[in-house]
């Protein structure tokens, strides 16, 4: 008798998937409770600056999110990958190594990558205004801040605890956002964008100093007193497809607000930045999950674990997809009254939040490829999924923005989503003989029998 599907649809969340339910809801409430406290300090700075100062924040927060995940060359996902396949391994010094090379590697190029930024905001032929030349430097300077606290988040999820790494950077930074704007509120002041940006960094430099209490004990537990081995070849090797990937992948998922900002005024800006922050909600989803599994997967395929590796990677697609489907419907459903709490003004951007759903939901449908790819050593792979995607992405937004605005950039956006988890999922197939769209994974466990 064939399986009836609420039996199946039971026996796949009884699977508890090597510690994944735990692990995963954990991350996922510790992201929802981020996002709310992140849509209300985003609300708040909106209604307090206005459109024009809201738009010309989001755009300078776009670069130094953009700079700053850069920065980290590769090493966030070396890190993650291989202290868990280390721990695995229970290889002590070469976590050592691996630890002090990566903050070498990362911290040098932050600095370059500040300094460059810096140069060109004050030395380049186009001109800014004093107020966004001020606003730009004083984001820049933080750059190196914001590749620290990646380093941090990548060691606290190769040890499997990866609450540890995302709580402060996710709660203080935007506590501090919302202290600052209720001290103005109750105050009777004034405020103005680079008010908000003074906030952030504020909230920025107590969140790592707090993320840096809480790993390091962690991590002393792990490593101890030994003697760093060092592999920097192989480190090396491994490390710069994926710092390609992790560039190619910051500007996929900030090219649609800096292609507008090209073609748009500030307001027409803020207008959108606001429908991608309550969209992005969608993306805490895979984010949550991803934090949970990714280790899991390099310690699983470090131990031989081929059945288990299957099982946990359909577990974290159904769950991803489910989820985000419904979470996309009650943003579909909200999407006005949500704009509205940052200004009447902000309702007009109402219709791009489903496009930017649907998109969502796709991506989440066609499986976790990023992770298994660069969990599973085909890190050259996934960047070549990713640079397919950001060429899709950047290409119809140069070509649907100017005529369609806002439309236009999420259309590109969904696309482009779209785009990336079918290669993703393709490259997956082909180099591993995993499967990762829902409802495939029988076709990947009879291919594995074979």
């Amino acid at each position: 008798m064939a399986d009836r599907p609420a039996q199946k649809l039971k026996a796949l969340f009884a699977r508890r998937a090597d510690g994944f339910s735990h692990a995963g809801i954990a991350v996922m409430g510790v992201r929802v409770g981020a996002a709310g406290l992140a849509l209300a300090a985003q609300v708040l700075a909106a209604r307090l600056i206005g459109p024009d100062g809201f738009g010309s924040y989001a755009l300078v927060m776009v670069w130094l999110v953009l700079l700053g995940h850069t920065a980290t060359v590769g090493t966030n996902q070396l890190i993650c990958r291989l202290v868990a396949a280390y721990r695995a391994q229970e290889d002590a010094p070469a976590i050592a190594g691996l630890l002090r090379f990566s903050l070498a590697l990362a911290g040098g190029a932050a600095l370059a990558i500040s300094g460059l930024a810096l140069g060109v905001v004050h030395f380049a032929p186009f001109g800014l205004s004093p107020e966004m030349t001020l606003l730009a430097t004083l984001g820049l300077l933080i750059v190196p801040l914001l590749m620290v606290q990646d380093f941090l988040e990548a060691i606290a999820r190769g040890l499997d605890k990866p609450i540890l790494g995302i709580g402060p950077a996710m709660f203080v930074r935007h506590l501090a956002i919302i202290s600052g704007v209720g001290v103005v509120f109750l105050t009777g002041g004034s405020a103005d964008a680079l008010t908000i940006m003074g906030f952030t960094i504020a909230g920025v430099v107590v969140s790592v100093a707090v993320q840096f209490g809480l790993v390091r004990g962690q991590l002393r537990e792990t490593i101890g007193v030994a003697k760093p081995v060092y592999k920097v070849r192989y480190w090396t090797r491994t490390a710069l497809p994926i710092a390609l990937l992790d560039a190619a992948e910051t500007l996929f998922n900030n090219a649609d607000v800096l292609i507008l900002g090209l073609f748009a005024p500030p307001e027409i800006v803020a207008f959108y930045f606001a429908a991608t922050r309550i969209a992005q909600v969608l993306g805490y989803v895979p984010y949550g999950i991803s934090a949970a599994t990714a280790q899991k997967y390099a310690s699983l395929a470090a131990r031989g674990e081929q059945a288990r590796l299957h099982q946990l990677i359909e577990y974290a697609t159904f769950a991803s997809t489910a989820l985000t489907s419904v979470g996309a419907f009650v943003l579909w459903a909200g999407a006005p009254a949500l704009l509205s709490l940052f200004g009447p003004d902000y309702t007009v951007a109402a219709g791009v939040v489903p496009i930017l759903a649907l998109g969502l939901v796709a991506a989440s449908a066609l499986g976790p490829g990023e992770d298994v790819l660069t969990m599973l050593g085909e890190e050259r792979a996934c960047a070549m999924g990713f640079l397919v995607a950001l060429g899709v992405t950047v290409g119809l937004g140069f070509a649907l923005i100017p005529n369609w605005g806002m439309t236009g950039a999420a259309l590109a956006t969904a696309a482009g989503l779209t785009v990336r988890g079918l290669v993703l999922s393709s490259l997956a197939w082909a180099r591993l003989g995993v499967v990762l769209p829902i409802g495939m994974a029988r076709i990947g466990k009879k291919r594995a029998v074979a």
